[in-house]
């Protein structure tokens, strides 16, 4: 094996060009981007950051000189590409959410261990500052034993438009359209695997109990863009999650959030910004803080790919080092079955236990 990991990218839209520019700027430093295929956007993607195009994922990932590859395909695509990379003897590093249904996710989990290949999933909060400040304050004690999260999504649109920047016209992000597919899962499939991820990190238990209500409000796509979501944990803590990309304008500030409350403290952090602490009956401080950045207009900004590379990187050591990844298929497979379980109780107004039958 070289010695940086030789990284291919299957897909081209918003979050590989991402993951292509942490890459080029320095961002992974035992990392090296070769090749780039899929989509109709691959060769100017493979241009702008100076890498191979190839004219389809078959040939990518028939390459000699990639060793891991990134998916950032649609979710139905991330398990024939998983199976199909693992075949090759190519370490796996996907996008969240890891698939649409749990036995996909086991069987992404067993074509890699049966290749004897590294399997990881995109968990970025993990390796954002503020909600590693957040489990910084929960490791350290100083909340006492966690008791009740609330993660919280809200914005007053959802990204089924081009993002245009008005003063030069030019499309900053593409249109997520295919997001709007039944078939690639539920809205909140598609960012409860980050809220359920936090969840699980936090209270470091898993899920047994779930209950879900899911709605649009106005005139909706042919998805449910407003869901409140409700955990009960093993070790007894409550987990509620609300999404919403319908809020009346000006919205909410800060749109992301988390809010921990513990046995003798609380955390309310700002998933972009501010983390803030009250433990034993104190006042509320400052505990960390980070740098702010624009993710929709200057989603390119290295403030903003930091966390990505960041994961990217551990996936790269954990190769080189023959260790399992920081972020594993497990940890994705159980976000995954988080979200499920919410999308069966949402369908039938009854309460779902977890693990799933």
């Amino acid at each position: 094996m070289s010695r940086k990991i030789r990284f291919g990218i299957i897909g081209s839209g918003y979050i590989s060009r991402g993951y292509a520019a942490g890459i080029r700027i320095g961002q992974v430093p035992d990392g090296e981007l070769v090749a780039i295929a899929g989509g109709r956007r691959a060769p100017a993607l493979a241009q702008e950051f100076e890498a191979e195009v190839e004219s389809s994922v078959d040939a990518l990932i028939a390459r000699p000189d990639i060793d891991a590859v990134i998916i950032g395909s649609p979710h139905t695509a991330h398990l024939p590409q998983a199976r199909q990379a693992a075949a090759a003897q190519k370490h796996v590093y996907t996008e969240k959410p890891m698939s649409v249904s749990v036995e996909d996710c086991d069987a992404m989990i067993a074509a890699c261990r049966a290749a004897g290949v590294k399997l990881a999933v995109n968990k970025v909060l993990r390796f954002r500052d503020a909600p590693k400040a957040a489990k910084q304050a929960i490791d350290e004690g100083l909340i006492g034993d966690v008791r009740i999260i609330q993660a919280r999504g809200s914005w007053t649109s959802y990204l089924l438009d081009d993002i245009i920047d008005a003063e030069t016209g030019r499309i900053i992000i593409p249109a997520k359209l295919w997001a709007s597919d039944p078939a690639e899962g539920s809205q909140y499939l598609d960012w409860g695997a980050h809220a359920n991820d936090i969840m699980r990190w936090y209270t470091g238990s898993e899920a047994t109990l779930c209950f879900a209500r899911y709605h649009t409000f106005g005139t909706p796509p042919p998805v449910d863009l407003t869901a409140m979501v409700m955990y009960q944990f093993a070790n007894g803590a409550l987990g509620t999650a609300l999404m919403t990309y319908e809020l009346p304008e000006p919205g909410i500030i800060p749109a992301d959030a988390t809010m921990v409350i513990g046995s003798r403290g609380m955390i309310d952090s700002d998933q972009y910004g501010k983390v803030k602490v009250t433990s034993n009956g104190g006042p509320w401080e400052l505990y960390a803080e980070q740098p702010q950045f624009d993710f929709l207009r200057d989603y390119l900004d290295p403030l903003r790919l930091k966390a990505f590379s960041a994961q990217v990187q551990d996936f790269a050591r954990a190769i080189i080092e023959d260790r399992e990844p920081a972020v594993t298929g497990w940890d994705g497979r159980q976000a995954v079955a988080m979200a499920v379980a919410a999308d069966r109780s949402a369908a039938s107004g009854e309460s779902v236990r977890l693990p799933l039958a």
